[in-house]
C-alpha cells in the first residue's frame, strides 16, 4: 500500500516548482549526454516559460482574487496585457530558433508543458494514494 503524504494544500505550488527544477535538471543532463545543445536551449527556454507562466498566474490570483478587492478586475486586465507583451517576444524567438533546429522545437514544446505535467502527475499520485488508503 502507498502511504504518501502528497496533498493539494497551501504548499502544493512550492512543491511543483521544486519538482519542476529537478525534472528540468534531469532532462538537461540527458540532453547534454546526447550532445544536443539545441535541445538543451529549447528545453531550458520552454521550462522557463512554463515556470514563469505558473508563477505569474499564482502571483495575480493571490493579489487580485482577495475578498473586498475592488480593483481586481483592472489589476487582472493590466497584468494580462503586460504578460502578453512579455510572452510574445519570447515565443517569437522560439519560433525563429526552431526554424533552424528541430531538436530545439521539440524540446521547447516539451519544456512549455513541464509544470502542467508535474501538476498532472502529482494529482494522479494523490488520487492513487487516497484510493490505496481506503
Amino acid at each position: 500500500m502507498l502511504h504518501g503524504t502528497a496533498e493539494i494544500d497551501e504548499a502544493f505550488i512550492g512543491r511543483v516548482y521544486r519538482t519542476s527544477v529537478w525534472v528540468w535538471l534531469s532532462a538537461t543532463l540527458v540532453l547534454l549526454g546526447f550532445r544536443s545543445l539545441g535541445g538543451v536551449a529549447g528545453w531550458t527556454l520552454g521550462c522557463a516559460v512554463s515556470m514563469w507562466t505558473l508563477w505569474s498566474l499564482e502571483w495575480i490570483v493571490r493579489r487580485a482574487f482577495v475578498p473586498g478587492n475592488l480593483n481586481a478586475g483592472s489589476s487582472l486586465g493590466k497584468f494580462s496585457v503586460l504578460k502578453i507583451a512579455v510572452i510574445l517576444p519570447i515565443l517569437g524567438l522560439a519560433a525563429w530558433a526552431s526554424s533552424r533546429s528541430i531538436p530545439f522545437l521539440f524540446a521547447f514544446c516539451a519544456g512549455v508543458l513541464l509544470t502542467q505535467a508535474v501538476i498532472f502527475f502529482t494529482v494522479v499520485v494523490v488520487l492513487i494514494s487516497r484510493r490505496s488508503n481506503d
